[in-house]
């Protein structure tokens, strides 16, 4: 067999819904769905994720010893912010955040799911909900929430991340670059066989024409990061990529001016 002919390697998300049991692999290609439909911010599929990752880790012999990282690769996400859903998840029912998203505060909006994963460090449900009221009423944001929950750790945390750390930000590059080809595996897969079938509709060819902007807007910043980091390494610079780039700017432009 010619090495071209041979079967493509498997990605990391195709190989975690393998080792899933089926329990748990009809759970996932089920949230998947809702994720594709409604995005990766919907409250109600956030919770949802949170409540399988709490039923995972109470039936273990249902959904398998490691449920939750097989999660996480099958779905791109990172397995600490599938434990963060969960926490939401013991605090509120799905009908409790039915209710809760049904109240809307002086903004017009309801409270979002990030509010309510700062909210789980609170101890009692009387607390929270007396914290969710004064969320809805003064329109806070989660920024101003955190203040409101622990304004020493704010001020602490807003002076360490001042200072800049090249180990956290590659880790967290490396991190970030496992997900989007994940992502783009997921996508692909959803994607490449719609375009054997037939041209959209009007309406529809509109909205992909959007999307495909939004994506080359993407692209454009990720390149522009690209470009910033391999000025900055090519430099040899201890700064930061953007004084990197600065200085590479100030260079071509010196060049051109001789």
């Amino acid at each position: 067999m010619r090495k071209d002919d041979r079967e493509p390697k498997p990605s990391r998300a195709e190989r975690a819904l393998q080792k899933m049991t089926s329990a748990l692999r009809k759970e996932c290609d089920s949230i998947r769905k809702e994720l594709a439909a409604t995005g990766t911010e919907d409250a109600k599929v956030r919770h949802r994720l949170g409540a399988l990752v709490n039923a995972i880790r109470k039936e273990p012999n249902k959904y398998g010893q490691g449920g939750v990282e097989q999660l996480a690769r099958a779905l791109g996400f990172d397995k600490t912010l599938l434990y963060r859903h969960a926490k939401v998840a013991e605090c509120w029912s799905s009908s409790e955040l039915s209710e809760l998203l049904r109240r809307k505060s002086v903004t017009g909006l309801p409270i979002s799911f990030s509010h309510l994963q700062l909210l789980v460090t609170v101890t009692t449900p009387k607390k929270r909900d007396e914290y969710v009221k004064t969320v809805l009423a003064e329109g806070l944001s989660v920024r101003d929430l955190k203040r409101r929950l622990n304004p020493a750790a704010v001020k602490a945390s807003t002076k360490k991340s001042s200072q800049p750390d090249a180990e956290h930000a590659l880790r967290g590059l490396q991190t970030t670059l496992e997900i989007w080809t994940d992502r783009v595996d997921l996508l692909e897969a959803e994607v490449l066989p719609t375009l054997g079938s037939a041209p959209p509709s009007l309406e529809l060819r509109s909205k992909y024409e959007q999307a495909l902007a939004q994506q080359q807007a993407f692209v454009e910043r990720v390149n522009k990061l690209g470009a910033q980091i391999g000025a900055w390494l090519a430099s040899g610079a201890e700064g930061t990529p953007d004084e990197a780039q600065n200085d590479a700017n100030a260079n071509e432009h010196a060049t051109a001016a001789e």
